[in-house]
């Protein structure tokens, strides 16, 4: 799957989400000014706990729609796609349900890539997220492996980050949707529907590769990027 980048587009979504962003400041100053007098009754608390709560899941939005543009720089540095992987492994607590377990497996023959460790953090971030969302409620194992790969009648060498959940799995009319922008399976009402889309787009931009296999019960997320070697 490719992505498409106009600068007149990144320009206009960088510009929006500096200025949304501001105007979200504002909203949380007052909010929080408001919330702490004591002169308030017990609705009327309740009714600004909301509103802070709108603004916060507003500035998340706004942040994430900000990941989908293209960066005017990237910083990119060496990596080793197994020993990042396991050094943001911490990460992966929050989303973690009561019954899913994390099986954790990197070959030993992980390549190192040319890459900006904050996005591609984003990026794994974002897919391990999902895969956890996917067994919260019925439980399930998750599992990550990180190895090189070379297709047959190739020369380039890849780094491949293979992420699969056991949960019911995406229905397979809507299954070449989920990577766009604000398209979202989840039944919560805050999923802004951003998550794949900001993968797709970083991967797009490390010129790698991105693909979803799902049936019931499996469920595989692939990103594939260049080998430094």
């Amino acid at each position: 799957m490719q992505i498409e980048h106009s600068d007149f587009q990144d320009q206009l979504v960088r510009g929006l989400s500096h200025r949304m962003n501001n105007i979200l400041s504002l909203f949380h100053g007052y909010l929080g000014l408001l919330s702490e007098s004591h002169k308030l009754d017990a609705d009327i608390a309740t009714g600004l706990a909301r509103l802070k709560e709108g603004a916060a899941q507003a500035t998340e939005l706004m942040d994430r729609t900000h990941a989908l543009v293209r960066p005017p720089s990237m910083v990119l540095r060496e990596i080793d796609i197994g020993e990042f992987i396991s050094a943001i492994r911490p990460c992966f607590a929050a989303f973690r349900g009561p019954k899913t377990n994390l099986d954790l497996q990197m070959a030993e023959d992980c390549p190192r890539i040319q890459g900006d460790a904050a996005r591609i953090k984003m990026a794994i971030v974002e897919l391990v997220r999902n895969a956890f969302e996917a067994t919260y409620l019925i439980g399930g194992t998750v599992s990550i492996w990180a190895g090189a790969e070379t297709p047959p009648g190739q020369r380039q060498r890849w780094a491949v980050v293979r992420i699969e959940d056991d949960g019911p799995g995406i229905p397979d009319e809507i299954q070449g949707k989920v990577f766009l922008p604000f398209f979202s399976t989840k039944k919560r009402q805050n999923s802004a529907g951003l998550g794949l889309a900001i993968v797709a787009s970083i991967v797009h931009l490390h010129k790698g590769a991105l693909s979803l296999h799902s049936k019931p019960g499996k469920t595989t997320a692939e990103m594939r990027l260049p080998a430094a070697d």
